[in-house]
């Protein structure tokens, strides 16, 4: 009996003892190195991930630079070289010498039809006189005369809307990047705007860990004037390489959903419009060539067709500064939108940093519709006509763009799923498989109060 009665007690006592050191002792302290290594794969998975979304805008936003430098080609922003001569493609265009001879082909052939048009109007106005004199023979050879002299004003007249056209459009670009601090990119604006909250200068690395909407912009005003961003701005530091970059700033705390709305935004907008600038290279050398068929038509309906085709081609001229306007000044307003400057919705609400930053992204999307819309407005004041068959004819225009635009937006959508969706996985299966090592190192003291049972048990039995 006494036998059985020290086994049992040993039994027990070992059990007390081995519960004791693996579930409260062992179990903390393997339960807080898991949540150490946990914490630090996490932290490895987030940098990966903010990495390549980096990569992935900084690719986009180089896209965006390439349309950008096609949109200030056909927009007369930058010149062309034509026979080793520096030019503006529309400059270039009229210049030709085809387009030339063309135009004096239709002149002459043109000046011919007018004087069988005065002639017809003369022998119409005889013939009236015994009735009633309503467009006398002076006023048919006025008109006559009218038409002759702009048959030579017509080259006058281009050649000065051209030299206007050019001038206004340097001018208004030299004017806003005044105002934006320096000559710039639109990738490199987006860029910018979508690290306002990443310098490493200001700033501390966001914490994927947090259960809130963490605020890294307290006490900060960002600008794109400040020592990080301006050498960006003026070219001095280029994005596009990404070693420069991580030295600047934190991958993790780019607004990737500013700097992809924005970008593919801005693609769409510079797309759509370097394709319509295309259309009015066209449309302007075809009016001009033509011309001369207008001009004669002055003695037969002083001048109502010609007046037609002078409002027409004034207003295709000055069309393309709608959309010049309008997007050098939203890409002036975009760095205070997104910056710290203007709050739409207080902090200090509930859920107010995410309804901000909800609302400034409603105000870009709704800033480049704008700019997109633009290109149709001065058209509209000037000829209205002619305004609304542009929007009919860009209408399936504008479909082609959308579609591509997002079937660009779905692939990248993809791969930064994929990418997110293979960080979750990742991280799920280390949790469980923390979860799983703190449950063993649990069952491992109730292991061993098992096996002190059994052994009691035993024991009894031999001893029975």
């Amino acid at each position: 009996m006494l036998y059985t009665y020290l086994s049992s007690s040993f039994v027990e006592m070992l059990q007390g003892v081995l519960y004791t050191i693996f579930d409260k002792v062992l179990a903390p302290i393997l339960k807080e190195i898991l949540q150490i290594y946990v914490k630090y794969i996490t932290r490895v998975l987030y940098a990966l991930i903010t990495e390549r979304l980096l990569n992935l805008l900084i690719v986009v936003c180089s896209l965006v630079d390439f349309v950008e430098s096609i949109f200030n080609v056909f927009a007369g922003i930058t010149p062309v070289e034509v026979n080793n001569r520096s030019a503006y493609l529309l400059d270039a265009f009229f210049q030709l010498e085809p387009v030339a001879k063309a135009f004096l082909m239709v002149t002459v052939m043109a000046v011919g039809i007018c004087m069988i048009f005065t002639i017809i109007k003369t022998a119409k106005s005889i013939s009236d006189m015994a009735l009633e004199d309503k467009n006398p023979v002076s006023h048919v050879l006025a008109n006559g005369m009218k038409a002759g002299i702009t048959f030579m004003l017509i080259p006058f007249l281009c050649i000065s809307l051209l030299q206007l056209s050019a001038i206004i459009t340097n001018q208004v670009s030299v004017a806003f990047e005044s105002a934006q601090g320096g000559k710039t990119t639109v990738g490199t604006t987006i860029f910018l705007i979508a690290g306002l909250d990443a310098d490493k200068k200001t700033t501390k690395a966001s914490s994927p860990f947090s259960e809130e909407w963490e605020d890294v912009t307290s006490g900060r005003n960002p600008s794109f004037t400040d020592s990080v961003r301006e050498p960006y701005l003026l070219g001095e530091k280029d994005y596009k390489k990404i070693s420069q970059v991580c030295l600047d700033f934190y991958s993790g705390n780019f607004n990737f959903i500013v700097g992809f709305a924005s970008a593919f935004l801005m693609l769409f907008v510079l797309s759509g419009a370097a394709l319509l600038f295309i259309r009015r290279i066209f449309e302007l050398l075809l009016l001009y060539i033509v011309s001369p068929l207008f001009v004669s038509t002055i003695p037969l309906d002083d001048g109502a067709m010609f007046s037609r085709w002078r409002e027409l081609f004034v207003a295709k001229f000055f069309s393309g500064f709608g959309i010049i306007f309008t997007m050098k000044y939203y890409l002036m307003l975009i760095p205070l939108i997104s910056g710290n400057e203007l709050t739409l919705y207080k902090a200090s609400l509930p859920g107010g940093v995410m309804i901000n930053n909800i609302l400034k992204i409603l105000m870009i999307v709704g800033g480049a519709w704008a700019v997109y819309k633009s290109q149709h407005m001065i058209m509209q004041v000037m000829n209205p006509e002619a305004a609304m068959a542009e929007q009919q004819a860009s209408a399936m225009l504008s479909g082609m763009i959308i579609g591509a635009a997002t079937t660009a937006a779905s692939a990248a959508g993809t791969v930064a799923t994929g990418g997110a969706s293979t960080a979750l996985t990742g991280l799920s299966s280390v949790g469980k498989a923390a979860s799983m090592a703190g449950d063993a190192a649990s069952s491992v003291g109730k292991l061993a109060g098992a096996v002190g049972k059994a052994g009691s048990s035993d024991d009894g039995a031999f001893r029975g």
